[in-house]
């Protein structure tokens, strides 16, 4: 019997991609300031997990992403961000 190998899972780059491409833009049909919007807050997240994880945000996976690391970002915005 051979041993199939599981396929492989996509990389977080592509599941954001496809998110801000196929989700928002075709499924939701939202405008561009909405994406835009979308875009800068997921980019301060990621430069917010890049510096707590110690990597770079193309380094980053999805296996990086738990609860606390959002937990912290969120609270970084609450409390150290004035916007």
């Amino acid at each position: 019997m051979r041993n199939a190998a599981a396929p492989k899972s996509p990389s977080f780059a592509a599941l954001v991609q496809t998110f801000f491409t196929e989700y928002l833009v075709v499924q939701r049909a939202v405008s561009p300031r909405t994406v835009a919007c979308y875009r800068d807050a997921l980019m301060l997240f990621l430069d917010f997990a890049s510096r707590k994880l110690g990597k770079a945000p193309t380094t980053l996976r999805l296996t990086d992403i738990q609860p606390e690391i959002i937990l912290a970002f969120l609270d970084h915005l609450e409390h150290e961000r004035s916007s």
